[in-house]
């Protein structure tokens, strides 16, 4: 179903047909998104708590010159967003003029269903935000994880302020002890956890998980309960005793990534890590960078809109600002992140420049650039849209570079990675001198390189080859070796006695 902005200037204007008013005529536009019209009387004007969107009047889309296209869904299938999600929609998309924007996109269904993906079962949206959000409305934050790194939900609803996609992986008995995290989180966890937060659930078919309780199916077997006087499961459970530990697996992080990405219900999307903070107050902001700079978000634009990353010690509190972080950058208490590992793979546009310009109101493209020459082995952290390249399914955690194949696609496709100027991420406190997996897994991060070099002749003969393009730093010329000089040394003749 095509969603349709319409009908004054709210972002969304009422889902006509799940009401008994005269509304024959309504139907959606298709794909286009009209934000001025300053007669509110062109629809009948609903109560706001019932915040409807997917239908706009007929008599309007006349007025304006648009076509109907698609077919009405069941009224069951219709969504309805609360009152607070229109005033954050109504905030991000303010003072549109007469132009419109042509986001192809969807409003996809939130039921729980199971899919199989590769070797792979995926139980989608296995336990569903409350809020429920149209293709347009905000932007979802997505994220691979397991149930360790859920603590890292809490500090994330408190500064996103849209919606979150988590696709976790709980092979075996894992997937138990992840719905009772999942459950600590919505009951003994910030209000908005239950609201905002959307988890998807996946596992090799080879490792399914065994019924609970005779008779009770994996599909049944969340119980949004728990006894808030317990500590979460990530505090009682060590890594030694996961299922996933007694089975040696492969974390999967980009099945995962890419589960947590296509469930999100937003056309845009920020696919992070668990662990990354973003700033405060980012989706009305970056909504806002849309509507003043509509060209660059056309259907054939190629463009992403990366966010810097940092890190802090260990004892230091997230920035809340830029104006922060660049003081404690100054302080030596937050450095670029991995500095000590590969801070090539993080290092923006421009990064020299960034750290050295004060901050400013709202939020502004900094610089563009190509992920070529000095940055050949970038690996930024980016918004995007659902149409952009996914990650490749056969990387794994352990592997290392994981996310080295698809910005390698995104380098043969010619994307533009343009980097914001207010905007950035924080990983969870405390720095990493070194990677103790790429010694611990040393096989697997071999046997990963090999595969790495071998994708990217795959996507050669799919995209084309681009010599600015490599998954690695090219290996520097060896120097010739200079011949050997002898040097002579002048002796004194030998004196005749």
């Amino acid at each position: 179903m095509t969603n349709a902005f319409g009908c004054g200037h709210w972002a969304y204007q009422y889902l006509i047909i799940t009401y008994s008013f005269d509304f024959q005529n309504c139907a959606p536009i298709n794909n286009t998104f009209p934000r001025n019209s300053s007669n509110n009387s062109d629809c009948e004007i609903l109560s706001r708590n019932d915040y409807p969107f997917d239908e706009i009047c007929k008599t309007w889309q006349a007025k304006n010159g648009e076509t109907v296209e698609g077919n009405l869904q069941s009224q069951n299938e219709q969504l309805t967003l609360n009152a607070d999600s229109e005033e954050k929609l109504a905030d991000g998309w303010q003072d549109y003029d007469a132009r419109t924007i042509q986001f192809h996109c969807d409003t996809k269904s939130r039921n729980t269903f199971l899919s199989q993906r590769g070797l792979y079962y995926v139980i989608y949206n296995f336990v569903k935000a409350e809020e429920e959000f149209g293709c347009i409305d905000s932007i979802t934050l997505s994220a691979p994880g397991d149930y360790r790194f859920l603590d890292n939900v809490i500090p994330l609803v408190d500064r996103w302020d849209g919606p979150i996609s988590i696709a976790l992986y709980a092979p075996g008995y894992d997937f138990y002890t992840t719905l009772d995290a999942i459950a600590y989180l919505r009951n003994c966890g910030p209000e908005r956890i239950k609201k905002v937060v959307t988890f998807h659930i996946l596992f090799e078919q080879a490792h399914t998980p065994k019924p609970r309780k005779n008779g009770t199916i994996l599909l049944d077997s969340y119980d949004d309960s728990y006894n808030c006087s317990l500590l979460p499961p990530w505090q009682t459970v060590t890594d030694e005793e996961m299922y996933k530990s007694q089975n040696e697996l492969l974390y999967p992080i980009n099945v995962a990534r890419n589960v947590a990405k296509l469930a999100a219900q937003t056309y845009f999307i920020f696919p992070s890590d668990i662990e990354l903070y973003p700033t405060r107050n980012f989706v009305k902001l970056f909504l806002q960078l849309v509507n003043e700079n509509q060209e660059l978000f056309e259907e054939d634009s190629r463009n992403v809109f990366v966010l810097p990353i940092f890190e802090v010690l260990e004892n230091q509190t997230v920035p809340e600002t830029k104006s922060e972080l660049l003081g404690m950058l100054k302080k030596k208490t937050a450095i670029i992140f991995h500095e000590s590992v590969c801070v090539e793979c993080h290092r923006v546009v421009s990064s020299e420049e960034w750290v050295n310009t004060p901050e400013t109101e709202g939020l502004s493209v900094f610089s563009v650039g190509k992920r070529s020459g000095r940055y050949v082995v970038w690996e930024p952290f980016y918004v995007c849209t659902q149409k952009d390249p996914l990650w490749d399914e056969r990387m794994t955690w352990e592997g290392q570079s994981n996310k080295m194949v698809q910005a390698y696609t995104m380098c043969v496709m010619d994307y533009d990675f343009h980097v914001l100027d207010n905007a950035f991420l924080i990983h969870k406190p405390g720095v990493k001198k070194k990677k103790v997996q790429m010694v611990k897994y040393n096989d697997i991060v071999k046997n990963s390189s090999k595969l790495i070099k071998n994708i990217a002749i795959e996507l050669q003969d799919l995209y084309g080859y681009n010599s600015n393009c490599n998954t690695s730093h090219p290996p520097k010329p060896k120097r010739k070796k200079k011949p050997a000089t002898v040097k002579l040394v002048k002796t004194k003749p030998k004196t005749k006695l």
